[in-house]
Formats: structure tokens, C-alpha cells, sequence
């Protein structure tokens, strides 16, 4: 079985908890039973739209001391933001460079730490390092869990529901070397929607950025607001209940901008989320409450009221 730590990044602990109880609970004794543990160590990956964009040496030391937490338990990061893997998947590839990675650990050695790698096999008397192995939540229930194991587990099926999915962008692009769908046509996120009962609709300019990447939600607020604004209108033409996305940033953003241009919006939330209301979790433990455009009209479909 696949050992994991749970790596859940700024965002969902500080202003999402109900995204974190619901991957808890997809992952531990309710749900799927995995070998996960958390790692109190861990700190922010660090953000790749401001960090990595503004000063690439403290960028890539914070994202390897997180990295040799991972390295000391033998366990893959189980991200559940698209930015926290593209941060520390990218990390991974730097320190390939033995320059960088020598580097790196001349700093981290100061803290009692060095970037190795994980050892994986031996050929003659040379032990084969690999690097860590950085996941995330979406790749982990798509080709770990299975597509048939998670409609199996499906107890509520959500058949009354039309989901619009928004994947994000360090989703479809985490480095210039790896993906974990086709960033031309990702359908994993589609996949587990409808492996929960629900539909997942298709809309014009899907892969379209959520407004916020690359620090605009930071710098120029009404820009961010208006791409996010012409997305909604998209989603609201093809008649969705609600947005599901793999990226508490793109949550966040949706679930802010929408005030600012409409009185009622579109509910978002984690596929996480989804997920665990067809596993048949009370919506109550999901923390809703804490979102800014109301799931009321979601939840009430959901009950067929």
C-alpha cells in the first residue's frame, strides 16, 4: 500500500477548513482507509505565482525543506492544491541539477537537513536515489483509488446535479516535464463527477485561467474579477449547479469574485467535497457555511426539495 503525507497548503487550512475535513474523510476510516499522516512541519510550499515569479533561490529552499520532510517519513506529498504541486514538483526537478541541489543543502544543513532523494533500488553496491514523489488529490483518486472503486463507494448518488469542472492552470501545467492529465484535454475531474452520479457539462472556454493566477487576484483585483466574470457567465449558460475545481486558489477566487458582479452566484467547491457528499457525508460537516455565494440552492436540488 502507498504511504502518504498530507500536505494541504495556506489556503485550506486558513479560510476553507471544510475542504480539509472532507479529504480526511474521503481518505481515513470513512472512506478509502489510506495510510496517510500528517507532517505538523510542513510550511507553504512556497506559492509559485509570487515566489518562484520573484526570487527563485528562497522559493526553491522553502519548497526542498518541505520536500525532506516527505523524504524522511518515505512517503509522497499528497497535495491538494494545484499550486502547492506545481511548487514542490517543480522543486523535485531542480534538484536533479547536483549544482542546485549542493546548494541547497549547504542552507539546509544549517537547520539539520539535506535533499537525497528516496532510495529505491540498488545495483551492485550504487543505491539508485529517486526523487520525491510529489501527488496530487485528483491523480491519487483517479489512478490509485480507480474510477469503478469510487462509484462503488457512490451512496448517494448525486444524479440530479450538473457540475461544471474548472481545472486550473498549474493543474493542467505543473512543470515544463510532467503532467498528470492532458493539459489539452483533462478529463480526470470529469470522470470522478460522473463517477458520483452527477453530470459534468461542458462550456465554452473551459480551460480558461479562474482570474487569479499569477498573482493578478493580488495586483489588479477588477481584471481578475471581469475573466472570472465572463467564465461564470459560460458556466451559467450551460446551466450548472455548481463549479467544482481541484484548486483551493480557483475556489477562492470563484467563491470572492462572484460578489462582486452578481447577487446570487454559482455555489464552488473541491472535488474533495463533491466526493464525499456521494459517499453519503451530512453537508453539514462540509463546511459551507464559510463560503461566500450560498450552496442553498446545490444542497436544496441535492435533497430534491
Amino acid at each position: 500500500m502507498t504511504s502518504y503525507a498530507y500536505f494541504f497548503g495556506c489556503i485550506i487550512p486558513n479560510r476553507y477548513p471544510g475542504v480539509e475535513y472532507a479529504v480526511r474523510w474521503v481518505c481515513g476510516k470513512d472512506g478509502y482507509d489510506l495510510d496517510v499522516m500528517d507532517i505538523k512541519e510542513f510550511s507553504c510550499c512556497p506559492v509559485p505565482g509570487i515566489f518562484y515569479s520573484s526570487d527563485k533561490d528562497t522559493w526553491l529552499l522553502l519548497a526542498s525543506r518541505n520536500l525532506t520532510l516527505g523524504q524522511k517519513e518515505r512517503r509522497e506529498i499528497l497535495t491538494v492544491c494545484n499550486g502547492c504541486l506545481t511548487s514542490l514538483l517543480k522543486a523535485t526537478e531542480y534538484l536533479e541539477d547536483p549544482k542546485r541541489r549542493g546548494k541547497v543543502n549547504r542552507m539546509l544543513a544549517q537547520i539539520g537537513k539535506k535533499y537525497t532523494g528516496i532510495p529505491r533500488k540498488t545495483e551492485g553496491r550504487r543505491r539508485i536515489m529517486e526523487p520525491v514523489k510529489v501527488r496530487h488529490y485528483v491523480d491519487v483518486m483517479a489512478n490509485d483509488i480507480g474510477l469503478e472503486e469510487v462509484q462503488e463507494r457512490t451512496k448517494r448518488p448525486l444524479k440530479n446535479i450538473k457540475a461544471a469542472v474548472h481545472y486550473g492552470c498549474h493543474y493542467l501545467r505543473p512543470t515544463e516535464n510532467q503532467t498528470i492529465d492532458d493539459p489539452n484535454d483533462p478529463v480526470k475531474i470529469d470522470k470522478i463527477i460522473e463517477a458520483c452520479g452527477a453530470t459534468s457539462v461542458d462550456y465554452e472556454d473551459k480551460l480558461d485561467c479562474c482570474g487569479a493566477g499569477g498573482g493578478v487576484r493580488s495586483h489588479v483585483v477588477e481584471l481578475a474579477n471581469s475573466l472570472t466574470e465572463d467564465k461564470c457567465k459560460n458556466i451559467a449558460a450551460a446551466e450548472a449547479d455548481c463549479i467544482v475545481t481541484g484548486c483551493p486558489f480557483c475556489l477562492l477566487q470563484f467563491d470572492n469574485a462572484q460578489k462582486a458582479f452578481t447577487k446570487d452566484g454559482i455555489p464552488v467547491m473541491h472535488v474533495a467535497q463533491f466526493q464525499a457528499l456521494a459517499m453519503g457525508i451530512d453537508p453539514i460537516s462540509l463546511g459551507f457555511d464559510t463560503h461566500h455565494v450560498s450552496a442553498h440552492s446545490f444542497l436544496r436540488k441535492l435533497r430534491g426539495v
